[in-house]
């Protein structure tokens, strides 16, 4: 069972170059990829996956097995820090000299807007469903919250440099992860918590990637501007963040 779970969390990068070109739902003018519905398959997958893991028998019998790998006793905050560094890697690609799919005000614009969807359907089904937590703390279990966060974030970063650099695309699924098995670790989470939300965090950041919400609208005019937008991480005594680094390059004619 260990071994399943772990098969599909390292199958989601080349999941997504499939394609069906006889089931097109939309295409993308300023792309050559098409969205089909194969590229849900994966997120798809993983619901039906978490939801077979809520069995209890076998929600007990994984549960034991994935924290006999970090011990009983494990404790940690770090998964609160990690849901985050996809976030820092897609703002800070364009710097590091990667080409990404989208101008930084539409990647913002995407990353806004899947979040807020992600962490929507990810409240709802909380409130609806009211499981349990391992940890008896909380009947707001299902699905994970910080899972679906981490692999929003990481698919975006996946599909705005998948072109570019696969290798540095692929890095936020890493640290997205590490934070979903941590949850598990940290006795906040059943494993098909953790599935069912890395499958809503997917599946929203493919639609909203080719949907790209608002692009019609140009809040700012940069044909003759080039704007480039990092990410940093902060952390002081009593808070921790990610600030934002802002370059407008003005064209002189």
């Amino acid at each position: 069972m260990k071994k399943l779970i772990v098969f599909y969390f390292l199958s989601i990068p080349n999941c997504f170059y499939a394609q069906d070109s006889s089931f097109v739902a939309y295409k993308d003018e300023n792309t050559s990829q098409a969205f089909t519905y194969k590229k849900l398959i994966l997120p798809v997958s993983l619901i039906a996956a978490g939801s077979v893991l809520k069995i209890p028998s076998l929600e007990d019998n994984v549960q034991g097995n994935v924290r006999s790998l970090f011990g009983y006793n494990f404790k940690t905050k770090i998964d609160d820090f990690t849901q985050y560094t996809p976030l820092l890697f897609l703002l800070s690609g364009q710097f590091l000299g990667f080409k990404a799919l989208h101008d930084s005000r539409q990647m913002i614009t995407n990353v806004l807007i899947s979040s807020l969807i992600t962490g929507s359907i990810t409240y709802i089904s909380k409130e609806s469903f009211g499981s349990l937590r391992p940890d008896k703390s909380a009947y707001n279990s299902y699905p994970s919250g910080h899972s679906a966060l981490a692999f929003n974030l990481a698919t975006l970063q996946f599909l705005e440099y998948k072109d570019s650099n696969i290798i540095y695309a692929s890095s936020g699924y890493l640290f997205a992860i590490m934070t979903a098995l941590m949850r598990v670790g940290n006795n906040r989470h059943w494993s098909g918590d953790i599935l069912t939300g890395a499958s809503l965090g997917i599946g929203v950041a493919i639609v909203v990637n080719y949907w790209n919400p608002l692009s019609g609208f140009d809040f700012i005019k940069t044909s003759n501007h080039q704007v480039k937008l990092a990410g940093y991480p902060f952390i002081s005594r009593d808070s921790f963040g990610i600030g934002l680094m802002l370059t407008l390059n003005t064209k002189v004619k």
